[in-house]
């Protein structure tokens, strides 16, 4: 009898004890610009990538959305695999080595002396719902600045902007929207290369 009523109140107390969802991963998966650069303005540079400026919460693994005019919040059950930030970085840098504009290509932790350096601002990268999360979007804001190391200015600077409707009122709709978002993005960014002046 004494097991009986064990093996019940094991049973019985394991019921309770609630399931936690399994945690959904997400990695950016945009693929690069086809069209490649005829003017090759900096062939004869070396170019250092900084790694992304962003918020806090562009640097962790979190995602975060954004309800109506100013309410944030994070998705409980997905998170980036890579922090945006860092994902963004290494599109980046993908970017401009198929593009083949510069002599080479560095990252921000490398020691080598270069001719210049790419900063980027990370400004915007969130899915957007409405109030009533009947509609949704996905906006990516980026402002790239290009620096002479040697002389400590600036060549130039511009920001990119695309916004892209959501397919799903979802956090995997909100992903591939981003997803195309930068896309756009990084077209912008290879045309604009081919126009900078030294």
């Amino acid at each position: 009898m004494k097991i009986f009523v064990m093996i019940f109140t094991i049973l019985v107390l394991s019921g309770c004890v609630g399931v936690q969802p399994p945690m959904n991963e997400y990695r950016l998966s945009s693929h690069m610009p086809s069209k490649k650069a005829t003017v090759k303005i900096f062939e004869d540079k070396s170019l250092k990538v900084a790694e992304a400026f962003s918020s806090n919460t562009l640097m962790s693994l979190d995602m975060n959305y954004v309800q109506g005019v100013n309410k944030q919040f994070a998705f409980s059950q997905a998170k980036w695999a890579t922090t945006p930030n860092q994902a963004i970085t290494a599109k980046l840098l993908e970017l401009l080595r198929d593009a083949n504009l510069f002599k080479n290509i560095q990252v921000s932790k490398s020691r080598s002396k270069n001719d210049l350096i790419l900063e980027t601002n990370i400004e915007d990268f969130m899915q957007y719902f409405s109030e009533d999360f009947k509609e949704s979007y996905s906006s990516v804001v980026l402002t790239l600045t290009l620096i002479d190391s040697n002389k400590n200015s600036v060549i130039a600077t511009k920001t990119f902007r695309s916004k892209v409707n959501a397919k799903s009122l979802d956090v995997e709709g909100g992903v591939v929207a981003l997803d195309a978002a930068l896309y756009e993005v990084l077209t912008q960014i290879n045309e604009w290369f081919t126009q900078v002046n030294k």
